[in-house]
């Protein structure tokens, strides 16, 4: 449930909001973002994106009985605002300050979810962190409006699409701690280049309240990646003066992110959820490729150099056993010869007999693509025999 703690009332809305009182009060239980359910007692809040324009149901939302913060000039239940977006920033700060847990953003090009899922395990039960997909600009907000009112730790996992997403979060909302995990060019296709995309990430140091508890990840030189995200982990709980050992063998990464799983006599290693050159080269590099065969999927919005980027990462694993998928490894594998790469490019040309015997024999299957690439469906052809 979304709500502003201490807030029960549309009035106690208006007046945080610096917006004129309608003159009928009413009771305000919950905020909904889907007007489809808003109803008598909740605040309707419509967001605008690239593809929805929530002011479109407004109306529809007034009809059930809610009230609506809204650009439009409408009568009832309404608090009139031109900028509905930096109104659900600013109740989100509003309740932040009202229930004041130890506040720790974390971006970066890769990385974050692994690292908001490790400090949810360490932090335990007074923990609230970001729900699965929901780091974007009207994500941060959801997390912080959805926080129980005894959380002691708020964990906001921030994700950043394009140039200018966290000028108003990083004016508005504050943090204590901010994590900066590693900068890649993801994204170039939105942000242009590289430059733009570290502007755009470190924008939100400004909202960090004391400038020392900045956790650079760019500084950690650790080509390991589970070594690198234990340095950060343990940088985070020293500035939270919880000095006790922690026992990262009980954590388990979520699935997609690492975790491991027993299959036959071998194990498939599940790494499918996102893919950038440099974290397939860093987890993939991690296994023996004596006994490991990686299979890849495309990696995504790498630019007009996407080809030979990901035919540069095939020889960097020339060692291992590879089955690649996607039309931009089918394209690098035309241009370059690499003996020990096989193409598929289907579910129907999946090598399934052949990967399932390797498992049978003792070996690993490591999977990694970008999301487009969906290697979860060639993994799961895998589970579910």
């Amino acid at each position: 449930m979304y709500k502003v703690k201490g807030f029960n009332k549309l009035t106690d809305y208006a007046e945080a909001l610096g917006v004129s009182v309608p003159e009928n009060d009413c009771e305000i239980n919950s905020i909904k973002f889907d007007s489809r359910i808003a109803a008598k007692g909740d605040l309707f809040i419509p967001l605008e994106g690239s593809k929805f324009n929530g002011e479109d149901f407004v109306k529809t939302a007034l009809r059930q009985g809610a009230a609506a913060i809204t650009k439009q000039n409408l009568g009832g239940l309404v608090l009139h605002n031109d900028d509905v977006y930096e109104c659900l920033i600013t109740l989100a700060r509003i309740n932040l300050q009202n229930i004041r847990p130890k506040i720790i953003f974390i971006t970066g090009s890769y990385g974050k979810t692994t690292i908001k899922d490790m400090l949810k395990h360490f932090l335990g039960n007074k923990c609230h962190c970001s729900k699965e997909n929901e780091n974007n600009e009207f994500g941060i907000p959801y997390t912080i409006l959805s926080m129980p009112l005894d959380t002691e730790f708020l964990v906001v996992e921030c994700g950043a699409r394009k140039k200018n997403d966290f000028d108003l979060i990083s004016k508005i909302l504050f943090c204590d701690i901010f994590i900066l995990t590693a900068i890649t060019d993801n994204h170039l296709e939105s942000f242009g280049d590289l430059r733009t995309i570290i502007e755009t990430k470190l924008k939100l140091r400004e909202s960090l309240i004391n400038q020392e508890n900045f956790i650079d990840g760019r500084k950690i030189l650790e080509n390991n990646f589970e070594l690198h995200n234990k340095r950060i982990i343990n940088s985070t709980m020293k500035i939270l003066k919880m000095n006790d050992p922690l026992d990262y063998d009980s954590f388990k990464p979520t699935k997609g992110r690492g975790n491991k799983i027993n299959r036959l006599n071998g194990k498939i290693i599940d790494q499918s959820y996102n893919a950038h050159p440099k974290t397939v080269y860093e987890t993939a590099s991690m296994q023996d490729p004596n006994i490991t065969t990686l299979i890849l999927g495309d990696m995504a919005e790498l630019g007009k150099n996407e080809i030979n980027i990901h035919a540069d990462l095939l020889t960097k694993l020339k060692k291992f056993e590879i089955y690649v998928t996607g039309n931009i490894y089918k394209e690098a594998i035309k241009l370059y010869k690499f003996p020990n790469v096989r193409y598929f490019s289907n579910l129907k040309e999946f090598p399934k007999e052949t990967l399932v015997q390797k498992l049978k024999d003792g070996k690993n299957l490591y999977f990694k693509g970008s999301r487009s690439s969906k290697m979860e469906q060639y993994l799961n052809l895998l589970l579910n025999d």
